[in-house]
């Protein structure tokens, strides 16, 4: 009980995220900080993937499976809840359709370089997100960025092969602020 109380206390002491995975559900973890806790039962401040409050939580501490903490997603969720605003705000985007029957090179090319913006472009059933990098007349080149903004690397797809875009989302605009804190601080 030693170490736990250790974690704990730091995430109060030292306003630490953690995220928490219980017994009951092996899928699911609860990231945010610690309110307080005693000998059996922990409060604790929920955040959602956006950075927003998302509740108070009761746990007994018998129930914890594990804590994660210092890793990857609790000091991407920690920049991010200290920038939820410009998460939920969306950002004007002007994108012109000039031919019903090449709509998807339109989109592809009004996107095309811009660092600005991330698109999600569904394929073959999954998205692919990141920013457009090179367009032709049959491909596009995407430079795909994961969920805590790391750069994935390049893939190609066939435009025909497109059945939708997602613009501007607060996943992507979420994707946009992690790459650019981590580009700035040059983690790749």
């Amino acid at each position: 009980m030693e170490i736990i109380s250790k974690i704990l206390e730091d995430s109060i002491n030292e306003d630490k995220y953690l995220s928490i995975w219980i017994y009951s559900d092996d899928e699911t973890f609860w990231c945010g900080k610690i309110l307080s806790f005693t000998n059996d039962i922990l409060t604790f401040q929920h955040f959602t993937k956006y950075g927003k409050k998302d509740g108070i939580i009761f746990f007994q501490l018998a129930q914890i499976k594990n804590i994660d903490f210092e890793d990857q997603y609790t000091k991407s969720i920690a920049y991010v809840i200290q920038h939820s605003e410009k998460i939920a705000k969306e950002n004007s985007i002007e994108i012109t359709i000039l031919d019903d029957e090449n709509w998807k090179n339109d989109i592809l090319n009004q996107l095309n370089k811009k660092t600005e913006i991330i698109s999600s472009i569904k394929v073959y059933g999954e998205y692919y997100t990141g920013f457009i990098f090179e367009v032709d007349e049959d491909s596009f080149i995407i430079r795909c960025i994961d969920s805590l903004g790391m750069d994935q690397g390049l893939s190609m797809f066939k435009t025909e092969d497109i059945t939708d875009f997602k613009l501007n989302d607060i996943d992507n605009r979420k994707r946009l602020l992690l790459y650019n804190w981590r580009k700035s601080l040059q983690i790749t």
